[in-house]
């Protein structure tokens, strides 16, 4: 009996952030059961990942770090989430990591590190989001830090 296999278009990321994080678990998965992605998409899916984090984390960064200063309760959990966003850039060097032993020497074996890896870094970004939200409720009216949150769409 196969593997299911999630239905994704690895070549059409979504401009929505939380979309993409499950766009890249479900072309991760399929990496893991080998399926025989060309290389070019596997290097265009990552730069469409790269860019969403990296224009989350620009996008975010401003308000969060103002918050991060303030005194209350929220302050600690808006220090865990700027800790992720510079974990996240780690990540991304990692994943480009994965992504060249598998340009170098490609077979099943590399692939599947690189979708296990992807898988994980989708994972982390999926909890990263589920800790952002309550702060986005939290700032979503106007405040004294500049107003509501970004929208989610981030990548342009």
């Amino acid at each position: 009996m196969p593997f299911p296999r999630p239905e994704v278009d690895i070549r059409s990321p979504p401009l929505d952030f939380d979309e993409l994080v499950e766009w890249l678990e479900r072309w991760s998965y399929r990496l893991v059961l080998l399926e025989e992605y060309p290389l070019h998409e596997i290097r265009s899916a990552i730069e469409a990942a790269e860019i969403a984090v990296r224009g989350h984390r620009l996008s975010y960064d401003p308000w969060v770090l103002a918050l991060s200063a303030t005194e209350g309760g929220r302050a600690g959990e808006a220090r865990v989430i700027l800790s992720d966003h510079e974990w996240f850039v780690t990540s991304l060097d990692q994943f480009w990591w994965f992504f060249h032993v598998v340009s170098n020497e490609d077979h099943g074996g590399h692939r599947q590190a690189l979708g296990q890896y992807g898988r994980v870094l989708a994972e982390a970004l999926r909890r990263h989001r589920q800790d952002e939200r309550p702060l986005e409720r939290q700032l979503s009216r106007p405040a004294a830090l500049g107003g509501p949150p970004p929208e989610a769409t981030l990548i342009s």
